[in-house]
């Protein structure tokens, strides 16, 4: 049986995700905010993304992981991001014809 790669404890989650959003300089790395200038995301709105997802095989490693904005990230191909699209939605985080700028990476 494949044992479940979790996240590591909170504070060391905590210390990567800072770690990784000023490696990042707190710019979300999504394709929809690298076309635009945008400026700098706040950590506590940043998502910590796995580019090779956990299920996939993928680690806690910083070079398996990036900045995201909660748009990019809802929108990025994945069957573990299908539940952020509801609230996403509803708050008004991505369009209603978001199946179009679905991305994969």
């Amino acid at each position: 049986m494949k044992q479940r790669n979790r996240r590591p404890p909170r504070e060391v989650w905590q210390q990567t995700r800072e770690r990784i959003w000023q490696r990042d300089q707190g710019r979300c790395q999504g394709p929809y905010c690298q076309e635009q200038a945008i400026g700098s995301l706040p950590l506590k709105q940043a998502h910590i993304d796995h580019i090779v997802e956990l299920s996939s095989g993928g680690r806690h490693g910083d070079e398996n992981l990036r900045t995201l904005c909660r748009g990019c990230h809802t929108l990025r191909a994945s069957p573990a991001h299908r539940g952020m699209i509801s609230g996403a939605l509803r708050e008004g985080v991505i369009p209603a014809d978001w199946r179009s700028l679905v991305w994969e990476g």
